[in-house]
């Protein structure tokens, strides 16, 4: 049997180790930073509401530096969309790392907060994502004060757990390989958050069996080892990607995750089960605006057009959320329509809810009763997407075309205490607030702003979440938890599940002896342990636990060793295991035999990749036969992927390309290659790894030729990549806007067997 550990870390990523990179170690004393410092941990600070409690605030700042500015440090070498963090005196921020070169990825950064030295960076590639560049770091990080580590979401979406005080990965995980996240154009990263001995992270997700349908799902995991403890979702066939962040709070005694979705509702979820509890359909299309959680109450709004509500652009509503278990329900308060706020989060005060809106305007509203009492207040700026800072009774405001306000909440309204321009940048990210420094991230620069007399009142977490109902209330059992919850054996292994219950609340329970496994799928049970069985391959399992009669259930893949062979004989669908593939891909006679179809009728689902197996693969070869047509005079993109790398047989341009990012062709090469639709082509692609020193070195190798002819000696493509993907799932990639394409004879083989 392998051991869990060994069967989460065959899923680690793909690409150089992670560089810890010492630019200026500072090691921080525990008297420096105390135990009772203001951390903000989560993007939104420890209330997860955009407040603190502080005085002595400063009421102005001069970028500039000048004589008397409250600037206490400025790097204008850290700069981009990410909100920074803070725990222990320390700044975590997600930045774009070596731009413009051949080696340009992704870097979590850890500065000091009182000096602004870095203290460590922790690098990495971006590969296989559309995430262009200046779009780095639109997620934020999340910190665990109880473990120490950090916790990102990359551009390309794989997830890092790293030692908030050495910068060393922990563990980290490729969620668009292992579970189909999508990683889009745009930047549109969401957010992880922490919730007791789990981390949360939510995305588009187009996965293998029952969840091959897009979805706006969410994984938790064992924040210290990366189990996937369970995974939920929301609604099949969302129109967007988002980057709305989760918020926790207790309501009526139950905990919940409360996220606004790639459906455009606003939806509800116990987080230790994953259970969805509600939901509130608020836009035709996604929701980026986070919602505000105060108590029972959940403030939210929006930019594109309402449900229900043709040709109505925008809104911003207040819900009221009762009940538990199957009985939870959200309450619409109010609704304000035509209050276009699809990027900033608002802040409330004394009852009243600031909002800015994409256009910089400001809105007051009762909270109780949704009366307007400020409508589109011009004061600062003409663009809008940081979310509001409220503390010391002054809202901080950064835009996106780099001015600023500082307010003060009056009876009427606010008053502008001062304003200023940033020129020649923007704040996408939303301001700060830890130790009582005030911090704001621009596109270009990260400034630090105090004074001596600022002081900021520490605050947890726990205290911001509120009491739960006592378990003792409660101890019949409702929910089965099996962990892991999403699993990758070989064939003939064998996995040790365990088995968590909990009552209707989502609250863990003491487990009974008598759990009871069954299996549907090719594997064998044993107590607990389940065995795949010797024969399967590329096919998957269900397990289910019944335990006083409330039940639970878990999935496997099955992948075995190379080499593989797909001819699509005897199949109806794509194969089991393959994450990305159904519903995308169908299987259609052509020229008289099964072949693995990319269908051009799926509305967001012309571009699509999909992903074989295990991703510790290393040094291989994949080859398959291609063939596309032409439709309204276009061609398909036919790609095969490996170690994170697309050979890609182009069918506008009629180019053959190599490539591994494709918004930012750090080092893709290219060749002229004439082709002509509803004609088969062979299609190899090579990747091996050498040792250059000081470092390994990537050479990748394609080639195409009819398929009816023999292979050529040479290649028809050459690349090299000096900051190679050491090791990544074999894979597919289309892009079918119009006509499909086709694929057969599909091979992985090691380099040695090839």
């Amino acid at each position: 049997m392998m051991p869990l550990k060994s069967i989460l870390h065959r899923s680690i990523v793909a690409g150089p180790l992670a560089m810890v990179t010492s630019v200026a170690f500072v090691f921080l004393a525990a008297t420096d930073v105390g135990a009772q410092s203001a951390d903000w941990p989560y993007w939104r600070g420890p209330g997860m509401d955009g407040t603190a409690q502080a005085s002595g605030l400063p009421d102005d700042w001069d970028p500039d530096g000048g004589e008397g500015s409250n600037v206490l440090w400025k790097r204008e070498d850290i700069g981009g969309p990410c909100t920074p963090v803070a725990m222990n005196g320390r700044l975590y921020t997600i930045q774009r790392h070596l731009a413009g070169t051949a080696r340009e990825g992704e870097r979590v950064v850890c500065l000091d907060a009182k000096t602004g030295e870095t203290i460590w960076e922790n690098s990495y590639n971006v590969w296989l994502s559309d995430v262009p560049a200046e779009r780095i770091g639109w997620s934020s990080v999340v910190c665990d004060p109880d473990t120490g580590y950090v916790y990102a979401l990359g551009a390309c979406d794989i997830f890092h757990c790293i030692d908030g005080t050495t910068g060393e990965t922990v563990w980290k995980v490729p969620l668009h390989e292992q579970f189909g996240m999508l990683s889009t154009y745009g930047g549109r990263t969401n957010f992880p958050i922490v919730h007791e001995d789990l981390v949360i992270i939510s995305g588009i997700i187009i996965n293998w069996g029952e969840y091959a349908k897009p979805n706006h799902r969410l994984i938790a995991m064992d924040k210290r080892t990366g189990e996937f403890v369970w995974f939920s979702g929301t609604r099949d066939l969302p129109y967007d990607t988002t980057y709305s962040a989760p918020s926790l709070v207790t309501i009526d005694g139950q905990r919940q995750l409360i996220l606004g979705a790639g459906d455009g509702s606003v939806w509800g979820f116990q987080p230790r089960t994953g259970k969805p509890l509600w939901s509130y359909e608020l836009s035709r299309r996604g929701l980026f605006a986070t919602p505000l959680v105060i108590g029972d109450q959940v403030f939210c709004s929006h930019s594109e057009e309402n449900a229900g509500a043709a040709n109505v652009m925008g809104a911003v509503a207040a819900l009221r959320v009762s009940g538990t278990g199957d009985q939870t329900q959200a309450t619409e308060m109010w609704k304000q329509l035509e209050v276009v706020a699809g990027y900033s989060e608002p802040v409330l005060v004394d009852g009243r809810l600031y909002l800015v809106d994409d256009r910089c305007k400001m809105w007051v509203f009762d909270a109780e009763t949704g009366e307007a009492i400020v409508e589109r207040k011009a004061f600062v700026g003409s663009r809008q997407r940081s979310a509001l800072l409220y503390a010391d009774g002054k809202i901080y405001v950064t835009t996106e075309n780099g001015r600023w306000a500082i307010i003060e909440p009056t009876e009427d309204g606010f008053e502008v205490l001062n304003k200023g321009r940033v020129r020649d940048t923007g704040f996408a990210a939303s301001p700060i607030l830890a130790d009582g420094r005030l911090y704001f991230q621009s596109t270009t620069a990260m400034y630090c702003i105090g004074n001596d007399s600022a002081t900021q009142t520490p605050q947890t977490l726990q205290e911001a979440l509120g009491e739960e109902t006592p378990v003792s209330e409660n101890t019949e059992i409702a929910q089965v938890q099996i962990i892991p919850c999403e699993a990758l054996l070989k064939p003939g292994e064998s996995i040790e599940y365990d088995v968590k219950v909990y009552n209707a609340l989502g609250q863990l329970l003491d487990k009974p002896a008598d759990v009871s496994f069954s299996v549907s799928g090719p594997a064998t049970v044993d107590g607990n342990k389940i065995t795949a069985n010797q024969d399967a391959a590329h096919t998957g399992f269900v397990v289910t636990a019944e335990v006083a009669g409330a039940s639970g259930e878990a999935r496997a893949r099955i992948v075995p060793d190379l080499p593989w062979k797909f001819t699509f004989d005897g199949l109806d669908d794509p194969p089991l295991s393959w994450v990305g593939a159904r519903y995308r891909h169908v299987i259609r006679e052509i020229d008289g035999s099964p072949v693995l179809t990319k269908v051009n009728t799926i509305p967001k689902g012309a571009r699509s990749r999909l992903w074989m197996g295990p991703s510790d693969l290393s040094e291989y070869t994949i080859s398959a036969d291609v063939r596309g047509t032409r439709m309204l005079d276009q061609l398909p993109d036919i790609g095969l992927t490996a170690h994170g790398y697309v050979l890609d047989l182009m069918g506008q341009s009629q180019q053959l390309q190599i490539r591994t990012w494709s918004a930012q062709l750090r080092m893709a090469e290219s060749v002229d290659f004439p082709w002509q639709e509803d004609k088969w082509y062979r299609m190899k692609f090579r990747v091996d790894l050498e040792s250059e020193p000081p470092a390994t070195v990537a050479v990748l190798r394609g080639k195409v030729w009819p398929r009816d002819e023999e292979e050529p000696k040479e290649w028809t493509v050459t690349a090299r990549d000096e900051s190679p993907n050491l090791n990544s799932s074999p894979g597919l990639y289309g892009n079918a806007k119009v006509a499909e394409l086709y694929l057969d004879n599909i091979e992985v083989v090691p380099n040695s067997e090839e």
